[in-house]
């Protein structure tokens, strides 16, 4: 018999997931085990007879084969029957789940970061084209908008999105929905809601506002779930906490909106479950002030700094004189990006002057006017450490689109309103494609100079891509990489061009200046690459965008503009490209801020689904920011963060890690990467546990110069060999790495055991140098293996088996057992010269006759 169940608290993504599992597997049986909310109970007492759901004490163990569990991973938390199925380790369980998950994902685990596990199911019921009636898809289409918030909350996904469309197709009926998500409330709901409100208040905990609110009653109420929506709407607090004592229970409900902190980790210390923006908890026979003094203490724990005015502001302030001409002004502005500029004199601020302000009076001839006539005297300031929604206020109350900074009244930077916005909508804000172009002129012979100095084969390409480009009537441009490390003036061979129009004709066109290369096509990806018998290459690709069907995923390729085609690209100072058309050849073009983001040292992705979407983006955010000395934009590292708490790693081939792991162990700072990779979390989330990695700073100099081997087998050397073993079925290593790493462990074990000199020699001699030499910095074998090496130093054996034959010693494992013993002699000190060897082995050969 296969069950269907889900959590004791049913809501309505439960009760859809568990309806649509049924249309899934159609020979099982609902089982409830737990009250459902007060909103689900209205719901079934009138749909009971479409419904049948089985009690959890009618269910016999003995019969159940298989258990698909719902809304959760845990089967703990679906009762008394979850717990008899645990201890049944032969009944088959499939798991649906969206909450986050940290473990590793196996057979029959579909647990994916969406708004409402019910989606993952209609992802399903559509794949095997079931078909559903109109009351299943209303009800699934309730369960979704319900743990959406009707598609408004921060955790909401395309896919849910997708999901209620098909649910619509279906018959899904909006009417039936709205009623029963937009319910009033009850009487004893709305006294307990102006409680909570008269109740509650904002605290802070490090600089981070958090509104608590509690209240007692003795009579149970429910739809506290609901309140807690209500207060969020009254009080507008990115993140709540409700408290009410109801009968000898403790109820804990939290929210955030996405920019607070992750509600189910502090939940969790109450035995409570949930995710990030949504969780709750219920505590048996506790007082409420207890309970609330745990939470404080909770939330500190887990607070995290909200994003001050110096977390996105732009720096070093370029500022102008009273004395500046407009016209220099203008150039500044373009140059550098900004839409206004400070005024100082000496160190004081003085004034602002804008961009629209600059254009109209150049407009009007004054090119050669000084600033001093046209600036703003009066000027709004915010301190560095205010936070981020202070300068949101005054830009709305004073109408003005840049802010200087202050620190101890000094100058330390500006803030505009597209720093404000990139905040505000957790990914970059495109520029307008005319102030892109504006800016790309003023520093084009900037660019112009740096490829001027680039290699002369370097240059040579760039020059056949720009020819081809001319015959075949079509923009090209150099992106990525290239573009990133130009600007660094930090030497590269990453050629990466984009064709507005078909890549594989342009490569087939630059193949007959590039005679000496081979055109290999990807039609599905619509890329090409060329070849050289040097094994350096040319990528070329169609501009396009990419989505990804979930997170970990190949990219699904579709042809667009060069402005989506950098969109969909990892990081700002990965977004930018130069222009190689004759006409505009050399101009730069940087929808995203990267520039300034270089100039800044920032690691910033694109949007905040980004490490979502593909998660080794992590790992490369990582990369190139020590790579570069760079820093994390504040809520690029909350994204990782997050991104690693929600389990998205889980969806990653062991392929892809491995290869992105492998591209750290290359790179000169490979050790400050690993350090981070151990610090974030993002290795123990990706092995299950916590790996003693040797990531050690004081090798830097000297581990520049280790093969990768060798940086392999010391990061390591401080697990024991078991963990090692373990972390092999995690990592895809090639065969000869894969071989020293099982080599180094055996060696290892073996050097525990009291060796003779000849045994340790042996050991030694048969293993790969790289496994030596990594175990020789092994306090614990350093002794060992440096006195066999020292010995081995005086070995200077002529001795052969062709010689022993012409002694007379017949062929066979005779020779071997002399050669060895006469091996021996030189590593003891009892012989030294290779007469003693030959009297030593004349000896020998005679006793044996």
């Amino acid at each position: 018999m296969d069950i269907i169940l889900a959590h004791r608290q049913i809501d309505f993504d439960a009760l859809a997931s568990m309806v649509a599992a049924q249309k899934i597997y159609p020979n099982s049986v609902l089982v409830m085990d737990g009250k459902p909310n007060a909103f689900v109970q209205d719901f079934l007492a009138l749909s009971r007879d479409l419904l049948r759901f089985y009690r959890a004490q009618d269910i016999n163990m003995d019969e159940v084969t298989r258990v698909i569990l719902v809304d959760t991973h845990d089967l703990h938390r679906a009762g008394v029957l979850g717990d008899k199925v645990a201890k049944h380790p032969d009944v088959e369980i499939e798991i649906y789940d969206h909450h986050p998950y940290a473990g590793e994902l196996k057979q029959g685990m579909a647990i994916e970061p969406v708004g409402a596990c019910a989606t993952l199911l209609v992802e399903k019921l559509a794949g095997l084209g079931i078909p559903l009636s109109g009351f299943e898809a209303t009800l699934i289409a309730i369960g979704i908008y319900d743990d959406t918030g009707s598609l408004l909350f921060d955790n909401t996904t395309v896919r849910d999105v997708h999901a209620v469309a098909y649910l619509l197709e279906q018959g899904a009926n909006l009417g039936v929905i709205a009623k029963n998500l937009r319910r009033p409330l009850a009487e004893e709901q709305k006294e307990l809601l102006q409680e909570l409100l008269d109740q509650g208040q904002t605290e802070f905990f490090d600089g981070l506002p958090v509104y608590i609110s509690f209240a007692e009653t003795k009579d149970y109420v429910g739809g506290l779930a609901l309140l807690a929506h209500r207060v969020g709407e009254l009080e507008g607090a990115d993140t709540w906490f409700l408290l009410v004592k109801m009968e000898n229970r403790v109820y804990i409900v939290g929210r955030s909106r996405g920019r607070g902190l992750p509600i189910n980790g502090i939940v969790q210390m109450f035995g409570g479950a949930g995710h990030e923006r949504a969780a709750s908890a219920t505590i048996k026979d506790a007082e409420l002030s207890d309970i609330l003094k745990k939470l404080r203490s909770a939330i500190q724990s887990h607070a995290k700094r909200p994003h001050l005015v110096r977390d996105i502001m732009s720096f070093p302030v370029k500022t102008v004189t009273p004395e500046t001409r407009l016209g220099d002004v203008e150039q500044i502005l373009l140059r550098y990006g900004h839409t206004g500029v400070p005024v100082t004199e000496g160190h004081n601020l003085v004034g602002i002057i804008s961009r629209r302000d600059v254009d109209k009076a150049i407009k009007h001839g004054l090119k050669h006017a000084p600033v001093k006539g046209f600036m703003a005297a009066k000027v709004a300031t915010v301190d560095a450490d205010a936070p981020w929604d202070e300068v949101q206020r005054l830009m709305v109350q004073h109408d003005i689109g840049r802010l200087p900074v202050v620190e101890d009244g000094n100058l330390v930077g500006i803030v505009s309103r597209s720093d404000v916005l990139r905040l505000v909508h957790g990914g970059s804000v495109p520029i307008e494609t005319q102030l892109v172009r504006e800016r790309s002129a003023a520093i084009r012979q900037d660019i112009l100079d740096l490829i001027a100095h680039l290699p002369e084969e370097v240059q040579k390409v760039l020059e056949a891509v720009r020819d081809t480009a001319e015959e075949e009537q079509c923009s090209v441009y150099v992106v990525g990489g290239f573009v990133r490390d130009l600007l660094l003036s930090v030497p590269t061979q990453d050629l990466d061009f984009v064709v507005e129009g078909s890549g594989g004709q342009f490569a087939q066109a630059l193949m007959k200046r590039m005679p000496n290369g081979k055109l290999t096509q990807h039609i599905t990806f619509g890329t090409a690459q060329i070849i050289f018998p040097d094994g350096s290459h040319l990528d070329i690709a169609s501009t396009r965008w990419e989505h990804y069907s979930f997170p970990g995923a190949l990219p699904q390729v579709e042809e667009s503009c060069l402005r989506d085609d950098l969109f969909r690209r990892d990081f700002t100072i990965n977004s930018m490209a130069i222009c190689l058309n004759t006409d505009r050849f050399g101009e730069l073009v940087d929808y995203y801020g990267g520039k300034q983001d270089l100039q800044q040292g920032k690691i910033r992705f694109l949007h905040n689904i980004s490490f979502i979407d593909d998660p080794t983006r992590m790992i490369r955010a990582i990369r190139f920011a020590e790579r570069y000395y760079f820093s994390f934009a504040k809520e690029t590292l909350d994204a990782l963060y997050t991104a690693i708490e929600t389990g998205v790693l889980g969806k990653l081939s062991v392929e892809r890690f491995s290869e992105e792991m492998l591209l750290i162990l290359k790179e000169n700072n490979y050790l400050a990467m690993g350090q981070t990779l151990v610090k974030c979390g993002l290795l123990n989330a990706w092995f299950g546990k916590e790996l003693a990695w040797n990531f050690n700073l004081d090798d830097a100099e000297e581990s520049v110069n280790w093969s990768l081997n060798i940086r392999w087998l010391s990061s390591v050397s401080r697990m024991d060999s078991a963990e090692i073993e373990s972390l092999l079925e995690r990592v895809c290593l090639n065969k000869s790495l894969r071989d020293e790493t099982i080599h180094y462990i055996h060696l290892r074990e073996s050097l525990k055991e009291s060796l003779s000199l000849s045994e340790m020699d042996r050991l030694l001699t048969k293993a790969p140098k790289e496994v030596v030499f990594v175990l020789a910095r092994d306090e614990s074998y350093k002794h060992k293996i440096s006195e066999c090496l020292k010995a081995a130093q005086r070995i200077n054996m002529s001795l052969d088996g062709k010689a022993l034959i012409k002694m007379g010693v017949k062929q066979g494992p005779e020779i071997g057992k002399i050669l060895d013993r006469v091996r021996m002699a030189w590593l003891e000190g009892k012989i030294s010269t290779t007469e003693e060897e030959q009297l030593m082995a004349r000896k020998w050969v005679k006793a044996q006759r």
